[in-house]
């Protein structure tokens, strides 16, 4: 049962980092260069999608921010929501909504109206080594600074968690290591591997942790303390198993983010295409791509046949080679066949809650959706075969609409 409770405390830390759909954009400014920088007394009146190296917000964002960067540091205010993926994520200033970050570190020195969202590196766990950005080396971990405050709930998975301000509601942690020395006006959850909670201490509700082992608590650091043994078949070490689940969720949407983003800004039609097949005829995509799988069965024999010919004429580089690209084809399909699904999974939600979003953010929705899937035990498996069945059946379904209206363009010529 613990095992159960934790992975989905994994799939509420984790999963919510790519679903951009707080507030989402009907009109918004983009950027993409090395450096932004929204100077001090500059107002954005729309939302702000960023792509950069650095970002620094000196100015005001009046609507969401969007953030998708090596470094992001708030020295001025964004009024919405802030949703960054990056390598370091500093709140100087102010955040007005919520905040959803992804990053090696996210430090917060100012103040977050609403809640807080977030998947970081830092403690123990196997974050490795982080270059400097900026000029300067990144901070790892998840930290609220004591001059800072959270107004609303804080959910985070982390390798190294410091709580030293103050946060307005509850605090669900999984970490290798956490210290706890600032107020909670809520509840606090931590399952980790290391706990310090120091006399400063201040929890209005129940203080519930999870750990190795029990620790000394200072009494008036909360209303009720209760200790949950971890089970040592899941824990190792703490909470460091959990953190290396969500470190490595959080690479897997960081690595789909980055794919995607390359896609649909320099070949979009390669995803929207497909992913617009499936929409029309979800049946017919899926029928396409089954009759696809069951031919491919012919491929290992097709392909031994080739590599012979190429063998005996061209001799052994040539057979190698083909065998390589072939291998190599059919792992990026199945690899990269979540972007496509992903995408007409997102467009599917939005429709149906009658919402809207950017296509990142609506393919991101739909990545996020397939991976947490495939990430339960005996289904997972299942998830990506599906995945890939429809991404197959989508282009083919694409290819021959294109081939179609070709034909059609060409019989209606003139002669």
């Amino acid at each position: 049962m613990r095992t159960t409770t934790r992975f989905w405390l994994l799939v509420l830390c984790v999963g919510g980092l790519a679903l951009l759909i707080s507030r989402p954009a009907l009109a918004a400014e983009l950027a993409n260069t090395e450096v932004y920088r929204l100077e001090a007394g500059q107002v954005v009146t729309t939302d702000l999608i960023v792509t950069a190296g650095e970002v620094y917000i000196d100015g005001t964002v009046e609507g969401d921010l969007v953030v998708f960067a090596g470094l992001v540091e708030v020295n001025g205010a964004v009024e919405g929501d802030l949703l960054a993926l990056a390598g370091e994520v500093r709140i100087n200033g102010v955040v007005g909504d919520d905040l959803r970050a992804g990053a090696a570190g996210v430090i917060i020195h100012g103040e977050v109206g609403d809640h807080v969202l977030v998947a970081a590196g830092g403690g123990d766990g196997p974050a490795g080594f982080v270059p400097p950005i900026g000029g300067r080396t990144v901070q790892q971990g998840f930290v609220v600074a004591p001059d800072a405050r959270v107004g609303g709930g804080v959910i985070v998975a982390a390798g190294g968690v410091q709580l030293e301000g103050t946060i307005g509601d509850d605090v669900l942690v999984a970490a290798g290591s956490a210290v706890l020395e600032g107020t909670v006006e809520g509840n606090a959850q931590l399952s980790v591997g290391a706990l310090e909670v120091a006399d400063t201490a201040r929890v209005a509700g129940q203080l519930t942790y999870t750990a190795p082992e029990q620790i000394s608590i200072p009494d008036q650091a909360a209303a009720e303390i209760r200790f949950e043994p971890a089970a040592t078949s899941a824990t190792t070490g703490g909470g460091s198993n959990l953190f290396s689940q969500a470190l490595r969720l959080l690479l897997v949407l960081l690595g789909f983010a980055g794919a995607a983003w390359l896609l649909l800004r320099f070949a979009p039609q390669a995803l929207a295409t497909p992913a617009g097949a499936i929409m029309m005829s979800p049946g017919k995509a899926l029928l396409y791509g089954l009759v696809a799988a069951l031919l491919l069965v012919g491929v290992p024999l097709l392909s031994t046949l080739i590599g012979v010919i190429l063998l005996l004429f061209w001799g052994p580089l040539p057979a190698i080679m083909f065998g390589f690209f072939l291998t190599g084809a059919i792992v990026l399909i199945w690899t990269l066949s979540p972007l496509v699904t992903g995408l007409w999974l997102g467009q599917a939600i939005f429709q149906a809650t009658g919402r809207y979003a950017s296509r990142l953010a609506t393919l991101m929705l739909g990545v996020t959706v397939i991976v947490l899937l495939g990430m339960v035990p005996f289904l997972g498996w299942f998830v990506y075969l599906l995945s890939f069945l429809f991404a197959v059946g989508g282009t083919l379904l694409a290819r021959n609409a294109a081939l179609a209206r070709r034909s059609e363009s060409m019989v209606g010529a003139p002669g």
